[in-house]
């Protein structure tokens, strides 16, 4: 007999377990599927970054993530070197883990965790509740949809066996070569092949005194050509991984890896090759990322450079934005256009993050040729400063940029109302704060170890600023049985972050509406925010929602048409 589950996930990588886990704590069954083994090969993720570490400081993984093994004295430098005994060219500094936990604008931080750690720590999360199934060598075959769900044909890689899932929803997590993408007819956009690169994964016992540089996290060598190679921690120990950019597509057969080490040292040092891995560099971006009950995430839907560690992060987002929808949906209190929110929303915000991989990855090599760059003379010596300060000035945009994790705001989204405010600037480096319609709600600590944004996550949160009356927000969330939580705040810094009297936050964490008093029809904006509004004057293009917004002083049209009336205001 067919096997039932609401929810059939694709793919066990990091975005399919995130998703997984995130299912799990929020009440609702589903089955993950994985066709490899489930022991790991190479980590190619490599870095945690500030949002993701918020998203599993709410699954509650983030103790394991900081203690997975790396030393917490050790430097997290970026720098950038003409060889490990050469010259030192510029560097990026980064704290170490024992510096800080947090950073000025979370409660956490990022962080070096290796997928190789990483995923265990998702995987084992996900187990924890009884409603997730995790099943590896399993491979989907096909599936088809229909109005009232997916039925899916799977097949045990181990038994041949062949069976089918049902179920309410699927959710293809399954890499930028999806099947489950390729299904659904969707086509891709960008750039298919930017260059071959090779991973070569090298254990180097005793590094540190291999060398004279500095200590570091990550080494990028620069040369006459300009920048050829980096060689980055993987364990923290004596595990690095060496990666070389535009190699020819031979390259895991021809390529000189005693030269290549050579080059980086100096000189020979002895060391060991654990694996390689021969890789496009691509940019691609789904045309949509649903289809019906079928639904893309991660690499699937958007795949990067790697180049500021954007690719797995941006798909966490995917998986944080998903899982609430799902929940609200299969629970009865979602409404039709809630899912449809999914598309508008994270394909604006992957396709940003995509441009911002690509950039990071032209600023690797931009500017850095220069044939002077290794000579012992006063032209050398300037080229060599010239060079380093427009590759630090340019690549601290890539590693410490809080911008592209927390700025990207759902703006216009079906399921946000306006507030007639104006949009903040959007930056992908620097970040100010905002509880803008549609961003991300901003963190301030409201005791030593409590964020406000540990507020959020079961269902909608309220935040009352001042005594402002809203027994009618919550006669109408129970009206629509919407999870509605209200916290009075008595924190000047979060009324001067939040701006407003009233916020209403999303499980999500994002900021679905606020203003300094209720609406006359709070029911309509529950349907709004819930996904269950009219939506009028909005079209879409191909790449997203386009919405009328209007404001005076008595309404806000919403992007899903919803008209919500206020009451007179006094004369300031």
């Amino acid at each position: 007999m067919p096997i039932e589950t609401p929810v059939l996930i694709v793919g066990g990588g990091p975005i399919g377990l995130a998703l997984a886990a995130d299912l799990g704590r929020r009440g609702v069954e589903a089955i993950l599927i994985e066709r490899r083994v489930e022991k790991l090969g190479a980590a190619r993720m490599i870095e945690v970054g500030v949002r993701t570490m918020e998203i599993c400081r709410q699954l509650g993984v983030t103790d394991k993530i900081w203690n997975w093994g790396f030393p917490h004295e050790h430097p997290l430098d970026n720098v950038f070197v003409t060889h490990l005994d050469g010259y030192e060219l510029g560097r990026v500094k980064a704290p170490s883990f024992n510096t800080h936990r947090s950073s000025p604008f979370s409660p956490e931080r990022p962080i070096p965790c290796p997928q190789t750690w990483f995923d265990p720590i998702l995987k084992d999360r996900a187990r924890s509740f009884p409603q997730i199934q995790l099943r590896y060598l399993t491979e989907l075959q096909n599936f088809i949809q229909d109005a009232d769900g997916v039925t899916a044909d799977v097949v045990d890689r181990v038994t041949g066996r062949s069976q089918q899932i049902q179920a309410k929803y699927l959710v293809g997590c399954d890499g930028s070569d999806s099947f489950v993408r390729s299904l659904l007819g969707i086509q891709v956009r960008g750039q298919r092949h930017l260059d071959w690169s090779l991973n070569v994964y090298l254990r180097i016992p005793n590094f540190k005194y291999l060398h004279r540089t500095a200590p570091a996290f990550r080494y990028v060598f620069v040369g006459p050509e300009g920048t050829w190679s980096f060689l980055t921690m993987v364990d923290g120990k004596d595990l690095y991984r060496l990666q070389l950019i535009g190699v020819d597509k031979t390259a895991l057969e021809t390529a000189d890896i005693p030269a290549y080490v050579r080059r980086c040292f100096g000189r020979d040092v002895p060391y060991t090759v654990e694996e390689k891995v021969l890789w496009v560099r691509k940019m691609i971006v789904a045309d949509r990322f649903m289809d019906g009950r079928a639904f893309l995430a991660g690499d699937a839907a958007h795949a990067h450079p790697p180049n500021g560690g954007l690719g797995m992060n941006t798909g966490i987002q995917d998986a944080f934005d998903l899982g609430w929808k799902l929940e609200a949906v299969l629970k009865g209190w979602g409404g039709q256009e809630l899912l449809d929110s999914y598309d508008y929303e994270r394909r604006p915000a992957s396709s940003r993050g995509n441009e911002t991989s690509l950039a990071n990855y032209r600023r690797l090599s931009d500017g850095s040729a220069d044939s002077l760059i290794e000579e012992a003379s006063e032209q050398g010596t300037l080229a060599r400063k010239t060079i380093g300060d427009h590759l630090v000035q340019e690549n601290v945009k890539a590693w410490n940029p809080p911008g592209v994790h927390l700025g990207y705001v759902y703006h216009p989204s079906p399921i946000v109302v306006p507030d007639g405010s104006a949009q903040p600037q959007d930056d992908t480096f620097g970040y100010k704060p905002t509880a803008f319609p549609g961003a991300r709600a901003p963190h301030v600590w409201l005791s030593p170890q409590e964020s406000i944004i540990d507020l959020f996550g079961a269902g909608f949160t309220l935040l009352q600023f001042e005594d402002v009356p809203v027994d009618e927000l919550r006669r109408a969330a129970a009206a629509r049985n919407v999870p509605l939580t209200i916290h009075r705040i008595r924190n000047p810094l979060a009324f001067a972050l939040y701006e407003r009297q009233l916020v209403l936050v999303r499980p999500d964490g994002h900021v679905a509406w606020r203003d300094d008093v209720l609406p006359e029809d709070c029911l309509a904006l529950m349907d709004i925010v819930r996904g269950a509004g009219r939506r009028v004057a909005a079209r879409r293009n191909e790449d997203l929602l386009l919405a009328s917004t209007v404001r005076s002083d008595d309404c806000v049209v919403g992007n899903s048409g919803n008209v919500l009336k206020y009451p007179a205001r006094a004369a300031s």
